[in-house]
């Protein structure tokens, strides 16, 4: 097949790699000058400072193991890599730098794509058969809906995307709007340097630092530990947060922002803002609500201050998919590909979620699914099925839910086949899920056990036997047989009650209020 990717970012990049070891004819576009998407430091997509929020052992990609030895990558270490990887596997001649994407619509059984020449504005036509959409989801910042200060109004307002470090605000009063990670990176980075930083949040996150005593963070649980821990009590959870993090917790209780009632997944990592405001160098605010007629911010509790800079991080609008000639977000099969014609897939973060691990894995694992169904070695369901699963779950997009990415990536895998299936490998299977992330692990005969730090407070047994519970009885007794399980195996998946039976995909909480039900979200 002739394949055109759209953007040369993580995703584009490992959707590139996949595709031309598939036997695939490939032409990426990229409109910036060189590859990396938002870690590409000269595309403008992410501020000064800004690093990466998962570590070098669960960022690389499954095939590529990073050179740096940074901890938690900086942009420019993310970018080298990216560019290691594409030149290790041969991805650059595929891709067309300073092409913007302006037009894809149907060609016949095909696609016409519509790319102009940033640097000349010329455009020009490619035809192709399947189309993958990877421009990446972070590009838009959100605005406030009352709008902006009057330019004449002495009020310097700028976007996250638009910070470039502490320096250009010494010695002012500023105001940080949002209360995710680029707010709280940013507030923590100028409190050493503003005469005062106000950090406006709307509701109380969790953060916890990117190490945890000598581990990292993303190294605490296995994939399997990740959903057995939200099943403790959230009290319980925070006392052994506590046990582990005895100053910071402690530091963190005195603020008032550790949440009451938590969300054990999902998890803001920063280990700056806390320390920062319960030293006094970051004040708390109320929610922001509006700029008043003379540019001063108009909070949720009344009070109205002038300042001399505003730094807004409210996260980022979807993107802008109007190139594309008739697709609609609510069409999105599975939230990547177009129902109506799945050779057009997107290979982004869905739009209706505040996802966590978003890591190059997770974009392998996306274009690993949608490879597989254009190649034919799987299968989606008819066109009716697919109507009826946008119908029942892509109506409330403004609905935000919880994404973790790093058990989406197994879901992906197993829908993929690129992973080991329980029904017939549950020994590899059992040794991928109950492993800490490492992304080597999900390569193909690499499986080796990793145990995570903290899962030995958990109850894998018990995760283990409700997905054995999932399979039939004749297949579980068949993976008895066979070795793959024992008999003290079978016998407790045969007493898990039906309402704890997991799918092997690990079912996981994307709500606060209560557990997904049965499926994908």
């Amino acid at each position: 097949m002739r394949l055109a990717v759209i953007g040369a970012g993580p995703a584009g990049l490992t959707c590139v790699k996949q595709a031309l070891a598939d036997g695939h004819d490939v032409v990426c576009f990229e409109k910036h000058r060189d590859l990396g998407g938002i870690w590409n430091p000269a595309a403008g997509g992410a501020y000064t400072g800004v690093r990466m929020q998962s570590s070098r052992m669960s960022m690389p990609f499954s095939d590529h193991a990073p050179a740096f030895t940074t901890d938690f990558p900086t942009q420019a270490e993310v970018q080298e890599y990216l560019t290691s990887y594409a030149e290790t596997f041969g991805l650059l001649g595929s891709v067309r730098f300073g092409r913007e994407v302006v037009g894809v619509a149907k060609d016949g059984a095909g696609w016409r794509v519509t790319a102009r020449d940033t640097a000349t504005g010329t455009s020009g036509d490619e035809h192709v058969d399947a189309v993958l959409v990877a421009n990446g989801e972070l590009w838009r910042p959100r605005l406030p809906a009352g709008g902006l200060p009057a330019p004449d109004s002495g009020v310097r307002v700028l976007t996250s995307a638009e910070y470039r470090g502490p320096a250009a605000f010494t010695g002012e009063r500023v105001l940080v709007i949002g209360g995710g990670v680029s707010g709280a990176d940013i507030a923590a980075d100028l409190a050493p340097h503003a005469a005062r930083v106000d950090w406006s949040v709307r509701r109380k996150a969790l953060f916890l630092p990117r190490s945890i005593g000598d581990a990292y963070n993303d190294a605490l649980f296995s994939y399997a530990g990740r959903v057995a821990v939200e099943e403790l009590p959230y009290a319980e959870y925070l006392d052994r947060l506590t046990a582990w993090l005895p100053e910071y917790m402690a530091m963190y209780r005195a603020t008032g922002l550790l949440p009451e009632d938590g969300f054990h997944g999902a998890v803001h990592i920063n280990e700056k803002i806390v320390p920062a405001v319960h030293g006094g160098g970051v004040h708390p605010v109320a929610a922001f609500t509006r700029f008043d007629g003379d540019g001063a911010a108009v909070l949720a509790d009344g009070t109205a201050e002038r300042y001399d800079a505003v730094v807004l991080c409210l996260g980022y609008e979807p993107p802008d998919y109007g190139f594309i000639d008739g697709l609609r977000r609510e069409d999105l099969y599975e939230h990547h590909f177009w129902r109506h014609d799945p050779t057009l897939a997107v290979v982004n973060t869905p739009v209706d979620t505040e996802a966590f691990g978003t890591a190059c894995p997770y974009f392998e694992a996306i274009g690993g699914w949608v490879l597989s169904v254009l190649g034919g070695k799987t299968a989606l369901p008819g066109p009716d099925e697919r109507a009826a699963w946008c119908a029942r779950h892509m109506t409330a997009l403004h609905d935000r839910r919880y994404l973790d990415c790093w058990l989406e990536t197994i879901r992906l895998g197993l829908l993929s086949g690129a992973l080991p299936d329980p029904a017939t490998h549950f020994r590899a299977y059992w040794t991928l899920v109950s492993s800490q992330v490492d992304p080597a692990n999900l390569r193909p005969g690499h499986v080796r056990p990793l145990p995570a730090v903290h899962d030995g407070g958990l109850d894998l047994a018990g995760v283990r036997h409700r997905v054995l519970a999932s399979l039939p009885v004749a297949t579980r007794e068949d993976l008895l047989a066979r070795g793959e399980i024992d008999e003290a195996d079978l016998a407790a998946a045969g007493r898990v009650p039906g309402d704890r039976v997991l799918a092997a995909w690990l079912p996981y909480r994307q709500r606060a209020a209560a557990p997904v039900p049965g499926g994908s979200a």
